[in-house]
């Protein structure tokens, strides 16, 4: 699902696009809305005609302020840019006999020493290992 986000977000950010696609929308959406409030006017009751008269003007409001908004403040960018990967280092794949061997014994020697503590406190029973 994020890759149809970030294709939805990527087209909105080309500007051109982005006022091509308002300008479409407002020229088939404004129409039909004043067709429906012609209607309700035309055949509805009597609430029918203030209602068109408000919403009619939020549309008309609405319609001039996004116009006039998008045509003359870019966007922001929304969608980071792909940041190209850089290739991983070269490893050292052969492994020293001596590396493993001192990190067994360090570890060996921290699980003395931890167990050698806990012998002090009391929490082994006295049995030799």
């Amino acid at each position: 699902m994020t890759g149809l986000r970030q294709f939805i977000f990527r087209l909105y950010e080309q500007q051109r696009l982005r006022n091509l696609f308002y300008t479409v929308a407002f020229v088939v959406f404004v129409p039909v809305g004043f067709r429906f409030a012609i209607l309700a006017w035309e055949y509805g009751d009597w609430f029918d005609k203030p209602l068109a008269v408000v919403a009619g003007g939020f549309i008309g409001i609405t319609t001039v302020v996004t116009l006039t908004r998008f045509w003359h403040v870019p966007p922001t960018q929304i969608v980071t840019p792909v940041a190209v990967p850089q290739p991983a280092p070269e490893l050292d794949t052969h492994f020293r006999a001596e590396d493993l061997i001192a990190a067994a014994r360090r570890r060996a020697a921290e699980n003395r020493a931890i167990a050698k503590g806990a012998g002090a406190l009391g929490s082994t029973r006295g049995r030799a290992w």
